[in-house]
């Protein structure tokens, strides 16, 4: 696959995830929250942090420094696309990327990353995430399959 077909890739979850805070943005206040299914809202909220609200930045400098590492992993991980050799690693690679760039872009647009998802079950509650943090959950999952089946393959062969 052409650089040009995976950097699509990246290109494609970005939109998706702009797109859909752009519409919650549009949509709900901080905050604000709508029920949509007994398990699932649709709950507004700015995370200062990394995951889970983890490592709060609340100054300038503290933003800017997850934006740096936000952008050295990228770069990392861009490394990684490019050298990728199955259609799995291209996936994995271009959905963490895409996820990453998603919520830096969110960082140095509002100093926080603007999550929606909210979905809940009796007492228990998950965080609140984002569509860039789904592109990237299942774009490590899809790398630890990569290596499940290269280590069986090893294993067998």
């Amino acid at each position: 696959m052409h650089l040009l077909h995976r950097l699509s890739l990246v290109s494609i979850v970005i939109f998706l995830d702009q797109l859909s805070k752009w519409a919650v943005l549009g949509g709900l206040s901080v905050k604000e929250m709508v029920p949509i299914t007994p398990f699932f809202n649709l709950a507004l909220t700015l995370n200062k942090g990394v995951s889970f609200g983890f490592f709060p930045a609340h100054t300038l400098l503290g933003k800017s420094i997850l934006v740096i590492i936000g952008i050295g992993f990228v770069s990392w991980l861009t490394l990684c696309l490019v050298r990728a050799e199955t259609k799995l690693e291209i996936f994995s690679y271009s959905f963490i990327i895409g996820g990453a760039l998603g919520n830096i872009v969110d960082r140095v647009r509002f100093g926080a990353v603007v999550d929606f998802l909210h979905f809940h079950l009796c007492n228990h509650s998950f965080p609140v995430f984002n569509i860039a943090d789904s592109a990237i959950t299942v774009g490590v999952a899809l790398l630890f399959i990569q290596q499940a089946w290269h280590v069986r393959k090893k294993k067998r062969g």
